[in-house]
């Protein structure tokens, strides 16, 4: 094994998960530089490697973070969190946390560019300024001595700094430092890498329809701003503003918390805790509609048995006015051979997926796979049903 003289390491127990789910916890890839005091030769000796040290962290499925050059840009912010976190929208955080981002992102750029300037005035003499990483290190709960060097938590969690040996050999050979550090990073054929990808998926439901492709583009396209945020490190910036927002609430947010449903009297579907409006076309949403009065489930082979009930919520639902073409669509949906039923429960699904993530939309949606029964999961019993009485059969 290699001689690691260059590097000190603490094994210290980070609080790498922020409170908002996985979706934003640290990244177990993340190795990230941090000063508790300033370390010019070290700071410096990053900032004119810095993509050379990116390329060989990322060598061994390791991003490098230095927080002064990261990129960092306010698009699309707003629709992450609100996509990922519904129950924000309540409490208007994913605007406010665009706000305050887009003015982090104004001063970081300010500084960068002055010590850019700097940079190019002083080549010989040019220090780059202090890190301010407290509020990183607040986030992480670091209370070790190191007081500068890297984090790091694909292993284990811990920091790395530079050794007494190091500090004592006047030759401070950084790459020696670096070396090591990558040595010591690099897992064993046997390790795994735990974090954002030990997840366990069990609680979802296992459906037989699927989203439809504008549903499934626009999921991947969330899912890709999200990594993005992840990938150049921004998200260090962001959860600490999430936090300072929350705090600053009166009241707690359950982030495993669901919306109340309201069925208002022109049958608009409204998430109110999530302030969204789940949009469906008027057979899909009676579809819906007749499931959800059902809370103990539909076995689709028995659709049949539904059908006065289903044509009296479609005829109250619908703006047709042809009643023989009304009863011909129920007709073919409670007919399992035709497989209309699937296609309605697929944009059903697609509807709640658009507007938030699979852990909030899979109460949402009517869940099961093949001509089983079919269940939606959320409670009945919070729905605010202002037409309730028009959908009952002895209407018809």
């Amino acid at each position: 094994m290699q001689d690691l003289n260059n590097i000190i390491v603490e094994l210290s127990e980070l609080n790498v998960y922020t409170g908002f789910g996985y979706k934003l916890n640290i990244p177990y890839n993340y190795v990230v530089y941090f000063e508790k005091e300033q370390n010019k030769e070290l700071s410096l000796y990053i900032r004119k490697n810095y993509e050379a040290l990116k390329t060989k962290f990322a060598s061994i499925d390791l991003n490098f973070i230095y927080q002064p050059l990261v990129m960092c840009s306010s698009k699309n912010l707003e629709e992450v969190i609100a996509y990922y976190f519904p129950q924000l929208n309540y409490y208007q955080i994913p605007n406010l946390a665009s706000k305050e981002y887009s003015e982090k992102v104004i001063k970081q750029a300010v500084r960068v560019a002055a010590d850019g300037i700097d940079e190019i005035l002083n080549k010989d003499n040019f220090i780059p300024s202090k890190i301010d990483s407290d509020e990183l290190l607040n986030l992480l709960d670091y209370k070790g001595n190191i007081k500068s060097g890297l984090l790091f938590f694909n292993m284990r969690h811990g920091a790395i700094g530079v050794s007494d040996f190091f500090n004592t050999n006047s030759n401070h050979n950084y790459e020696l430092f670096f070396e090591e550090a990558l040595f010591y990073l690099t897992p064993e054929k046997e390790d795994f890498a735990l974090g954002d990808f030990s997840l366990d998926l069990s609680f979802l439901p296992n459906y037989s329809e699927q989203l439809d492709d504008d549903t499934k583009e626009l999921v991947k396209d969330i899912e890709n701003k999200l990594a993005e945020l992840k990938d150049n490190g921004q998200i260090l910036f962001l959860i600490p503003i999430l936090k300072d927002l929350l705090n600053k609430q009166s009241e707690k947010i359950d982030f495993k918390s669901i919306s109340k449903m309201e069925i208002n009297s022109q049958n608009k579907i409204q998430l109110q805790y999530f302030k969204k409006e789940v949009e469906l076309s008027h057979l899909t949403k009676a579809i819906y509609f007749l499931f959800l009065k059902h809370p103990e489930g539909i076995n689709l082979k028995e659709l049949g048995n539904y059908r006065k009930e289903l044509l009296t919520i479609y005829t109250s639902v619908s703006n047709q006015l042809d009643f023989d073409k009304m009863a011909k669509s129920i007709d073919d949906v409670i007919n399992i051979e035709t497989k209309a039923i699937y296609t309605h429960l697929s944009r059903i699904k697609s509807a709640f997926y658009k507007i938030m993530d699979a852990s909030f939309a899979k109460y949402y949606i009517v869940s099961g796979s093949g001509e089983d029964e079919r269940i939606v999961l959320f409670n009945t019993k919070d729905i605010i049903w202002n037409n309730y009485d028009l959908f009952t059969p002895d209407m018809l």
